[in-house]
């Protein structure tokens, strides 16, 4: 079960999280979730050349022989349209990831922003993807979406053998329109994020920024069936994800090791919880993290 968690970086190198009133975490801090990550038997690492100093901190603290599997990015390109030097841009930033890694290879590498690949000149980036998996870098290509019509435009560019996408008790609508079934059925590997919605979904519902009073009954809603089962709000939104039969990893964020060992003590229960709560439909302004307001803490 927990081989099925991953672990994502993004506040290691950011402060990130609509919940979170603490920043990024320190150094000791991640060293320590690390050490944690690898002796509970956690399988993925998920990072990016975006999130800040992430790869180093990975690259220095990750303990040796950890066998976790590491997928990292290709850096955003800022251009309308994209040249052989972004081609080339983006293999120096495989070989730097590599670096700061502290690695011979990563076991995938995903196009960060899959607008990329609407841009004139996109085959700059699929060639770079190519290459850099055949000199052996990278063992999976494949990128990271945030709705159908985005998968859609990766493969009528390139065939993706990694996909990273959301989902949640909320946000179902992959799951829905039956696209991880068929994701599956090709042999793609899925990997789930946002399963917490930036920890939105933990908050206590009287807690919500104003923006969110639209749903706050629903997460109520959700968060009583859970309580009618002595289970935490963790436990709930983990147990959603990892009872997906199509979902092959479930990328979780922690700013720190106490909050690591929460979710590793959820997902232990996640076969347990029968009922993770129905999710009327929602607004999707609410589900996408890039279209909310800026919030203070």
């Amino acid at each position: 079960m927990l081989s099925r968690l991953g672990l994502g970086t993004v506040q290691f190198g950011q402060e990130y999280g609509v919940s979170n009133r603490n920043g990024h975490p320190v150094e000791r801090e991640i060293a320590s979730v690390l050490t944690r990550a690898t002796g509970a038997g956690i399988g993925y690492i998920d990072t990016a050349p975006a999130y800040g100093d992430a790869e180093a901190l990975l690259g220095r603290h990750l303990p040796s022989g950890h066998g976790l599997r590491i997928v990292t990015k290709t850096p955003p390109i800022a251009d309308a349209t994209i040249e052989a030097r972004h081609g080339r841009l983006v293999l120096d930033s495989v070989a730097a990831s590599l670096e700061r890694l502290r690695a011979a290879s990563v076991y995938g590498l995903l196009v960060h922003h899959a607008g990329d690949l609407a841009k004139p000149g996109w085959q700059h980036v699929v060639e770079a993807l190519a290459e850099v998996r055949g000199r052996g870098w990278v063992g999976r290509i494949g990128a990271s979406i945030y709705n159908s019509d985005q998968l859609a435009l990766v493969e009528a560019r390139f065939p993706p053998q990694l996909v990273q996408l959301p989902l949640n008790v909320l946000d179902r609508r992959l799951v829905a329109s039956g696209v991880l079934a068929r994701l599956k059925a090709k042999g793609t590997e899925i990997h789930a994020r946002s399963v917490f919605l930036q920890g939105l979904l933990l908050m206590k519902p009287n807690e919500l920024p104003d923006f969110f009073l639209p749903i706050r009954e629903n997460l109520a809603a959700l968060q009583r069936v859970w309580s009618e089962q002595h289970r935490s709000a963790i436990a709930g939104c983990l147990a959603f994800a990892i009872q997906q039969p199509d979902i092959d990893a479930v990328i979780v964020g922690v700013n720190s090791r106490a909050e690591l060992d929460e979710i590793v003590e959820a997902a232990k229960q996640s076969d347990s919880i029968q009922d993770c709560g129905e999710a009327p439909a929602v607004d999707t302004v609410y589900l996408d993290p890039a279209r909310w307001p800026p919030f203070s803490h």
